[in-house]
């Protein structure tokens, strides 16, 4: 455990390339044959967030999940699983689809399973930090064996989204709200312990910046990443990214509870100095210009981040221009002041206690459907 490979190509990799990218960084990790045995059910965990937005950096290269399908039939798999749960708004069919991901897999006789629609399975999280049961997709937990495939991209709530991020696709959308609503950060830990991965392999060749997961600029990294210690793939990708542990919620809370050692990474293939960038952080700065005023008093990066996404959403939607009079109350230390022109939208878990000053959205943080739900009434925008 703790052993990270890192494969770069020195320019951008052409599709008959990709293939011995995806082996070489499994080989340099004890290979494929060390996972995948003969007449197993694989399921592979890509990240198929949208089909809307199609630049490279949002999805998984469709080439490297051609390319896991065919190595994994290679190894003896009976069956290749894709298995995936879409973000909010897309639906996961719509999402598998416009991606290109559902043909690309059924022409390679791999199966598709929308988590959506898929069975569920209760699992309890023993010693829980927040949420005591999950329910996951049986397809996913019934295989023999599981391979997450993410994209390195940051991410407007949690600043990175990566291995551990990945997973929350394998529980559907009702449960995605729920973590939203207790606690992103400890949930998604809760969720990584109780979802044994035994292979992860991180998409780099083109990564992202800024904002993400969908809206920021795209990084050609060239790079593909590999362990088959989830929390240690994770350490290794931020210090590519130019994070440190102390920036991330959730590896903060990873190592508390002894998910990862950072004394035990041992880094294969190229050295991290060699592929590292310091990547632009998600926007965190509150000013929006005239129309919105957000009042903030310990707001964290993930309430933050959600408030630029719903920003980039009005302007996508052409609804900016509507926007008048829209008071955002945010953080914890936050008080919902007097005297304001409007209902101010009073934000997050951490200000329940004010739900009766204004139009409460409750989460932590809370999701962009349910902003904007909120802004289209305060705001009586059609």
């Amino acid at each position: 455990m703790g052993r990270v490979s890192i494969v770069r190509s020195a320019k951008a990799p052409k599709d008959a390339e990709i293939k011995g990218l995806v082996k070489k960084s499994i080989d340099l990790v004890g290979g494929l044959g060390s996972v995948v045995k003969k007449g197993d059910v694989v399921a592979l965990k890509p990240n198929v967030v949208t089909g809307r937005v199609s630049k490279p950096g949002v999805l998984t290269d469709k080439r490297i999940i051609e390319a896991m399908i065919t190595l994994c039939q290679e190894a003896g798999a009976s069956e290749v699983q894709v298995v995936e749960g879409s973000g909010y708004f897309t639906p996961t069919d719509e999402a598998l689809e416009k991606s290109g991901v559902k043909a690309a897999a059924e022409a390679l006789g791999a199966s598709v399973v929308n988590v959506d629609k898929d069975e569920l399975i209760e699992i309890p999280v023993p010693g829980h930090i927040i949420i005591d049961k999950i329910q996951v997709s049986k397809s996913f937990m019934g295989a023999d064996v599981r391979i997450n495939m993410p994209v390195m991209k940051t991410h407007d709530q949690l600043l990175v989204t990566l291995g551990v991020k990945n997973l929350k696709g394998v529980i559907p959308k009702t449960w995605k709200r729920i973590f939203h609503r207790i606690g992103l950060v400890k949930a998604v830990v809760d969720l990584s312990r109780v979802v044994p991965i035994d292979l992860t392999v991180l998409d780099a060749v083109n990564a992202m910046e800024g904002l993400g997961p969908s809206f920021g600029e795209v990084v050609p990294l060239n790079t593909l990443m590999a362990s088959k210690d989830l929390w240690s793939l994770d350490l290794a990708a931020s210090r590519v990214m130019g994070f440190d542990v102390e920036e991330l919620d959730y590896l903060k809370e990873g190592l508390r509870i002894g998910l990862f050692d950072p004394k035990k990474l041992e880094i294969v293939g190229e050295p991290i100095e060699k592929v590292a960038r310091k990547f632009k952080r998600p926007p965190t700065d509150l000013e929006f210009g005239e129309g919105i005023t957000v009042i903030s008093d310990g707001a964290c990066s993930a309430c933050r981040g959600t408030i630029h996404s719903i920003v980039y959403d009005l302007e996508q939607m052409k609804k900016m221009g509507e926007i008048r009079d829209l008071f955002i109350v945010v953080g914890a230390n936050a008080k919902v002041p007097k005297g304001l022109k409007n209902t101010p939208i009073v934000m997050g878990t951490c200000l329940k206690a004010q739900e009766e000053e204004g139009c409460y959205v409750v989460g932590c943080p809370p999701n962009n459907d349910q902003m904007l739900a909120a802004i289209r009434k305060v705001c009586k925008l059609a």
